[in-house]
């Protein structure tokens, strides 16, 4: 999947998120809000981070809850990374945070420093996933794993915050931030291919 076809794909489901799925049978039914993309865009990035990196041995675990205790009788602490990849010695190296837009959070320097504060508590720490009652993965968390907040569109805020939530992503070791699609100057739809190039290449580097 390249990543033309990539936002093609969100474009495209997002543009029919406010038909209804079954149709309005002949009936006056309306819908109102659009359906939620979030869903379809963690599988689909999920695919095609799989086919960018072509490794039959890691495990993709999309909006999956991970466990961890930071003390031997300590009650477990829980985060669900919207993509987590864990490769074959057990080991959870990526863990990925997608969102449609910034539009959400205009205060972007106090969430990240609480995920950068996160990640090196978790850094280096055994875990644990439940699968189902009788299934429970063990897994360690890597030393070099980063929150990596990946915005799918990035024109919802003007040029200067955006510029400004760039720096702010830069001062701390532990995040990384990347704006797949963005408006250029003629407020025409493009694709922010030195992101997804930075994307590909620090996956990549993590999975080595």
């Amino acid at each position: 999947m390249t990543q033309e076809e990539f936002v093609e794909k969100i474009h495209l489901y997002t543009q029919n998120a406010k038909n209804l799925i079954e149709g309005d049978g002949g009936y006056n039914i309306q819908r109102g809000m659009a359906h939620v993309t979030s869903g379809y865009v963690e599988d689909l990035f999920a695919l095609y981070l799989a086919t960018k990196i072509n490794r039959l041995d890691l495990q993709y675990l999309v909006d999956k809850v991970t466990s961890i205790r930071f003390s031997k009788n300590g009650k477990a602490t829980t985060f669900k990374p919207d993509l987590s990849i864990i490769n074959s010695e057990n080991v959870l190296t990526h863990y990925f945070d997608l969102k449609t837009n910034l539009g959400w959070n205009r205060d972007l320097a106090s969430y990240l420093k609480t995920k950068n504060e996160f990640i090196n508590k978790i850094k280096g720490k055994n875990a644990w996933i439940h699968f189902d009652k009788d299934n429970v993965q063990g897994i360690k968390i890597s030393e070099k794993l980063k929150y990596k907040m990946v915005v799918v569109y990035g024109w919802n805020i003007n040029r200067e915050q955006m510029a400004q939530n760039i720096r702010i992503a830069k001062e701390y070791e532990n995040v990384e931030l990347f704006v797949l699609n963005n408006l250029d100057e003629n407020k025409i739809l493009a694709i922010e291919n030195e992101d997804f190039e930075r994307l590909h290449t620090e996956t990549l580097n993590l999975c080595n």
